[in-house]
């Protein structure tokens, strides 16, 4: 889809998005026509993109999504560029946000805000209640533990846990975890 194909987000059309998606039902047939809600939107967007329930993507016209890519229940993606390879999967209640506050008179208040790309490579699981913030380029292959706060940049196949978020371990090719030890 080409920018001149894509249409503008209004309030009206934000309003309808949020109010039709209350009224589709739970499941994956309710999630992909969540994700056909928000399609025409996007960025750009590949097949079997899937939203659940509640789920909210605050600048859809700043979002990319790769091929079946899934939205988890509650959660926000939002305010800036983002990125989603292909098979990425979003648990519920994870927050992707792509702008940070910036300071001004010793208040965030009004200080405004600076955009900084998130890019999520393909076949990463962002578990339930992670942060992902503004600037952060995570592999291929990544696992977000629940509840981790991700403030930097990681390469392919972490797992990656707590706050601020750390690897905790690397995944083989078969998607066995091996532990970080005091050695590494």
């Amino acid at each position: 889809m080409t920018d001149r194909e894509r249409k503008q987000l209004t309030g009206r059309e934000r309003l309808s998005i949020k109010l039709r998606g209350l009224f589709v039902p739970s499941g994956p047939p309710g999630d992909a026509r969540r994700g056909a809600l928000y399609r025409p939107y996007l960025l750009s967007c590949g097949q079997n993109f899937k939203v659940a329930e509640q789920a909210f993507i605050y600048s859809p016209e700043k979002l990319r999504a790769g091929d079946h890519v899934y939205v988890g229940f509650c959660s926000y993606l939002g305010n800036g560029p983002i990125s989603l390879g292909d098979e990425v999967l979003i648990g519920n209640h994870v927050s992707i946000t792509a702008a940070n506050h910036l300071e001004k008179d010793r208040s965030f208040r009004f200080g405004g805000s600076e955009l900084a790309e998130v890019r999520i490579g393909r076949g990463t699981w962002i578990a339930a209640h992670a942060c992902i913030m503004a600037g952060v380029t995570l592999g291929a292959g990544c696992l977000v533990a629940a509840g981790a706060v991700v403030t930097r940049s990681f390469g392919d196949r972490v797992v990656l846990g707590g706050v601020p978020a750390r690897v905790i371990g690397h995944l083989d090719e078969d998607g066995t975890m091996k532990p970080v030890t005091q050695n590494d």
